[in-house]
């Protein structure tokens, strides 16, 4: 049995999230709304769960899901993407300031007005990072839970806010930018691949590469196309899928949880999401201006929202993608280094 280690509860669990993220993406669809198929079930997800509803992706989903994700972004990676990687010392500099000074106004704001200690205001302030920060609360014995709340609550707005940014921003048009009649990859090519990036995510899970099934599809993809075996965009249903499934995964970060916590927590982690969000644009903002990059380049690069929402947000808008997922897997190393030395030092 390939799927004896899904229970019968876990199995409901998935029929119903199958099922919100399905209403939600055909809703947003419907609707008209920016990137029908990630904020779709993002947000009817996030809504049944905070109303009490318990659903749950299991590994091997996600997994899969993860892989299409980069998959998808790796059959667009192109030689121009290249083109302007003079400038990143120039951008990450930037974001890397902009990360500084996103966890200062967040320590500032949470210690000063919400009354959390230092190092829980640090720890829910970092831009990102989530399951290292949940970890070291953990060791702490910091408040893990109200920690757990804010960084939910900043990966969902900014999921949320992201898109609305790059359309006020940019022309961008973010609602039809599923490309469909463009050359696609063949069935067979595209099977092998995602074998080759399951197998290879699962080579590297156990090295602390962030977002490894990923950054797996990623390279796989860009390597097969860059040495000319394949060609062409995956398949739109495929892409479609794995942004339901990203959006369904947001969604279960409320699953179960205590309303009395998310109701004391919303205003400080929705201010911390605002306080984040105007920094990242001020200096995606300067970044553009400064080295001629792309707006949207910027903007998804250097949005402190989840590794890989954003890294999926870029694919949507149809940003330089190399430019993004390096971007993004930099903020993630340097919150790494960065968080235990603002926790301990003296």
């Amino acid at each position: 049995m390939i799927f004896k280690f899904i229970n019968n509860k876990s199995a409901a669990e998935l029929v119903i999230s199958i099922f919100l993220g399905s209403f939600g993406a055909f809703l947003a669809w419907f609707l008209n709304m920016p990137a029908p198929f990630l904020l779709g079930p993002t947000i009817v997800c996030s809504i049944s769960a905070i109303l009490g509803l318990k659903f749950s992706i299991p590994a091997f989903l996600k997994n899969f899901g993860f892989a299409i994700i980069g998959i998808t972004i790796g059959s667009n990676v192109t030689p121009s993407s290249l083109s302007q990687i003079s400038t990143w010392p120039i951008s990450l500099l930037m974001m890397i300031f902009s990360i500084f000074l996103i966890t200062y106004s967040g320590k500032f704001l949470l210690s000063n007005f919400y009354s959390i200690d230092k190092k829980s205001s640090i720890l829910a302030s970092s831009p990102g990072h989530l399951s290292f920060v949940l970890s070291l609360s953990n060791e702490l014995k910091k408040d893990t839970p109200k920690i757990a709340i804010i960084q939910s609550i900043r990966v969902l707005s900014l999921t949320l806010i992201t898109p609305l940014l790059v359309i006020m921003t940019s022309d961008i048009e973010i609602s039809n930018n599923f490309i469909i009649n463009e050359k696609t990859i063949s069935l067979n090519q595209l099977i092998l691949i995602i074998i080759a990036s399951l197998i290879f995510g699962l080579a590297i899970i156990n090295t602390k590469i962030p977002a490894p099934f990923l950054i797996a599809g990623m390279i796989c993809t860009t390597l097969s196309h860059g040495s000319g075996l394949t060609e062409g965009l995956i398949l739109p249903i495929f892409s479609f899928f794995a942004f339901m499934v990203l959006g369904i995964m947001i969604g279960t970060r409320f699953v179960s949880v205590d309303i009395k916590l998310l109701k004391s927590s919303f205003l400080s982690g929705f201010l911390l999401t605002i306080v984040g969000a105007l920094l990242s644009l001020s200096f995606a903002l300067l970044t553009s201006k400064v080295t001629n990059l792309e707006l949207v380049d910027t903007i998804i690069a250097f949005a402190p929202g989840g590794l890989e929402t954003m890294i999926a947000m870029g694919s949507i808008v149809n940003a330089d993608p190399t430019f993004v997922a390096f971007h993004h897997v930099i903020r993630i190393i340097f919150l790494t280094f960065l968080i235990p030395v603002l926790i301990f030092r003296k």
